[in-house]
């Protein structure tokens, strides 16, 4: 019997201290806690509508050096609002953790629907998912700002920069890379309605304590 329960620490242990557990149960959370219209819509909206900007850029822009600029001008100027998002997520997770135990212990034991979680956990997912993907496309948007010195020097040396051969990847990599600002932007406004909802839901629960205090 002891060494059952030894095993089985142990196991929990070796879980606990694999690379990226943490970062593939947040992923997992969020495709389970997420409905498929959700998924569905927050994903091919920003596709849809990046796919038909750079589509307008690749059959009117002559120039592949103005289209880079594009999405250059683009990935600095989302830099600053990705950053005040991934700031307002983190603060509202903050909020959430700081929340009456009462509050928490409620909304863990609350089951959803489909019986996969609890609303607590829901919530939590949802904010660290939205933190993950905005730290990430932060890391990518600074190593972008850091090459795009090289992008312009490659693109005035060879002439080949001004063919087909870039205009299409290039095209392709900024349609990419604005639906994964549109995503994020998305994410946080779904965010920021729960947010609203949750602190409603606190100032009514913290109400009925009172009352019932009171009686």
């Amino acid at each position: 019997m002891v060494l059952k329960k030894r095993v089985r620490k142990e196991k929990v242990e070796g879980n606990y201290e694999k690379v990226g557990r943490d970062f593939r149960e947040i992923l997992h959370n969020y495709g389970v806690y997420s409905t498929k219209l959700e998924k569905t819509l927050f994903i091919t909206t920003p596709l849809v509508v990046s796919t038909v900007i750079f589509i307008y850029f690749y059959l009117f822009e002559d120039s592949n050096l103005k289209l880079l600029n594009y999405i250059l001008e683009l990935n600095s100027d989302a830099l600053s609002v990705i950053a005040i998002l991934a700031g307002f997520n983190t603060t509202s997770l903050a909020i959430i953790a700081a929340s009456n135990n009462e509050v928490l212990r409620f909304l863990r034991s609350k089951k959803l629907k489909n019986n996969s979680g609890t609303i607590l956990k829901q919530l939590i997912s949802f904010f660290s998912f939205a933190i993950l993907i905005q730290l990430i496309v932060l890391i990518i948007g600074i190593l972008l700002s850091v090459v795009s010195s090289t992008f312009k020097e490659v693109s005035e040396t060879f002439p080949l920069i001004r063919g087909l051969f870039v205009r299409v990847p290039l095209s392709i990599l900024g349609s990419i890379w604005l639906s994964s600002i549109l995503f994020t932007i998305m994410i946080s406004v779904r965010n920021a309605t729960l947010l609203y909802r949750y602190v409603l839901f606190v100032a009514d629960f913290d109400l009925e304590d009172s009352k019932s205090d009171e009686s």
